[in-house]
């Protein structure tokens, strides 16, 4: 029998004892995955110099005027400094409206524009995403920044190594 009169399991341990030390090795085990060493990009890390291409299909052209070569970017949602414009093409915007027929066809909005432009800073590259701040950007993730006193609401279209 595996089990005693005395409920001690195979006549060496109690079951009351088994329990416990089951409970002392979960809460240990859960202790240590939740206290191990995060995934964190350290400040020591090698920072590569990145450029990131940004695109905003459908903006007021007032807004596009305001985003000027060297104005500094940051993240509105981390703070991280992403680095420095030094690219800006304005371009149609890209909205999409229905026709007489219902299709929805390409069509334009008088007044606004699509925007592209390059953010060139550093960050720990890793293919195609980029480490700034510890937050990982990555293409066609949508990111609101700050382009110097303006607020856009963007898509990464690219991310290269310099």
């Amino acid at each position: 029998m595996i089990i005693d009169e005395k409920g001690r399991l195979f006549k060496k341990i109690n079951l009351i004892d088994l329990l416990i030390i089951l409970i002392v090795l979960a809460a240990g085990i859960f202790l240590f995955n939740k206290f191990q060493k995060a995934n964190i990009v350290t400040p020591l890390t090698r920072q590569d110099p990145v450029a990131i291409t940004f695109i905003i299909e459908s903006l007021p052209e007032y807004a596009a005027d305001n985003v000027e070569i060297n104005d500094p970017v940051t993240d509105r949602v981390t703070s991280a400094y992403l680095g420095k414009v030094t690219r800006v093409e304005k371009k149609p915007d890209i909205s999409y409206a229905p026709d007489e027929n219902g299709r929805y066809v390409r069509s334009s909005k008088e007044g606004y524009c699509s925007l592209e432009f390059t953010v060139e800073g550093t960050g720990v590259f890793n293919g195609k995403v980029v480490n700034i701040g510890n937050t990982n950007y990555y293409v066609y993730r949508d990111t609101t920044v700050y382009v110097g006193d303006t607020i856009l609401f963007t898509r990464i279209k690219d991310i290269e190594k310099k």
